[in-house]
């Protein structure tokens, strides 16, 4: 696969008469973008406003950050098979993304109706939380949007994601004829047959087992959140989002799947330091130790057959899905490929490991911090001048407290760097 990336950066956002894209500068017909959202009958209520970097600013709630991205040449679509898009392949001709911005998609629309795993993520634009998170140093185009609220979680959950994507097939158009001002090209080229083959290993949560629901609204691959057999991706398809969509961490979004610097540093060092093979995800929270060691099996059985020397683990949950990752690990180390783990660390009080299952196999792992906030002593919140998004703000164990969302708030629960973006991280050998 051949993929041109064509790279527009964004220092400005404002509304207009049109939407176009000029010298750094998106302009954005309000208007009509609404317009295009509302075309969906689910849809209730629908609006746009901006928030800019280093503007005291609170987005809450929450449930996505989008790069803009667009094919321009080639098969398929951006983020493929999410709400009904095209399940073709994608990763070859051209896309061209719009950097240094995002679509955030706010809402209160809950991932599931099963209970617990609640939407928490706010979004600062200044101070200390917003320097922890990439997205603070982003234009940020928020999509505030509730659907119709007769409608089940999942047909809620379906209409305002689409409607985030309309949002950037929208925004991203405005590129579609225009030169990029950089051009990259992404291809897995032939390489020295000496150089080590390396392969990412990616492990991704599936809400089925806690919902209850094999459609439940999560991380896609090509639309699907079930419990599946490890796929095999490359990552052009990665770069054109057929990996895509929200968890409950601000790391595990859209934004951060194609921006993740694991892969890309991956990609860029190809035939260079390695032979880069491709991604292999993995569904994470399987729900017996008969599937967990499974799907850790199969999985390092396929990273085998593709002839990989050394792989990449990363993960986005916690808790039991632990298990089928440091199981992969062991199982590739014991077929002869070496790993590194990268991951975030519990909370190591009372005696208590770090991680949940401290394999002797896995013994090369970079720590990305702890994954909570309250063990990382993150400081409340600051009030905000702006609030874009719900005004009060469910805190506490129980989420039985409203507060307002423009007063000081507590951080929110997790902060979990999947992939490295942050600078709390450190190595031990």
């Amino acid at each position: 696969m051949r993929l041109e990336m064509g790279t527009f950066p964004v220092e400005q956002i404002s509304f207009g008469p049109q939407t176009r894209y000029a010298d750094g500068h998106l302009q954005v017909d309000k208007a009509a973008v609404i317009a295009a959202v509302m075309q969906d009958p689910r849809i209730a209520s629908a609006d746009l406003e901006l928030a800019f970097p280093g503007e005291s600013v609170r987005i809450w709630p929450v449930r996505d950050v989008i790069e803009p991205r667009i094919k321009v040449d080639g098969p398929g679509v951006i983020y493929p098979g999410a709400c009904g898009r095209s399940i073709t392949t994608v990763g070859e001709g051209r896309t061209h993304r719009l950097s240094g911005m995002g679509i955030v998609e706010v809402s209160s629309v809950n991932w599931h109706d099963a209970g617990g795993d609640y939407v928490e993520i706010c979004l600062d634009m200044t101070g200390h939380w917003a320097e922890m998170l990439p997205y603070g140093k982003l234009n940020q185009l928020c999509l505030v949007v509730e659907p119709d609220p007769g409608l089940g979680n999942e047909a809620q959950n379906d209409a305002v994601h689409k409607a985030a994507l309309v949002v950037n097939d929208q925004v991203a158009a405005a590129t579609k004829d225009l030169t990029p001002p950089q051009l990259d090209v992404y291809e897995l080229t032939d390489v020295d047959p000496a150089l080590p083959k390396v392969i990412y290993i990616w492990c991704v949560h599936s809400p089925q087992a806690m919902s209850g629901s094999p459609t439940a609204f999560c991380t896609m691959t090509y639309g699907l959140t079930q419990l599946t057999p490890p796929w095999f991706l490359h990552p052009n398809e990665i770069l054109d989002g057929a990996l895509s969509g929200p968890y409950r961490t601000a790391f595990a979004m859209s934004w951060t799947v194609v921006n993740n610097p694991v892969m890309m540093d991956l990609y860029h060092r190809h035939g260079v330091d390695w032979n880069f093979l491709g991604v292999m995800t993995l569904r994470t929270e399987w729900t017996t130790q008969h599937e967990k060691q499974l799907m850790a099996n199969q999985t390092a059985k396929l990273c085998k057959h593709l002839g990989a020397n050394g792989a990449i683990v990363t993960w986005d949950a916690g808790g039991n899905e632990f298990i089928e990752v440091v199981r992969t690990i062991q199982a590739c180390e014991q077929l002869g490929i070496q790993t590194v783990f990268l991951t975030s660390e519990d909370d190591a009080t009372e005696a208590a490991p770090t991680m949940l299952e401290p394999l002797p196999e896995a013994d090369a792992i970079v720590s990305t911090s702890f994954f909570k906030t309250r063990t990382l002593e993150v400081p409340d919140l600051p009030p905000a001048d702006r609030v874009i998004g719900a005004a009060q703000k469910a805190i506490g164990p129980l989420r039985d407290e409203l507060v307002p969302t423009a007063g000081p708030l507590p951080p929110p629960p997790r902060f979990d760097d999947h992939y490295g973006f942050g600078s709390l991280s450190c190595i031990e050998y």
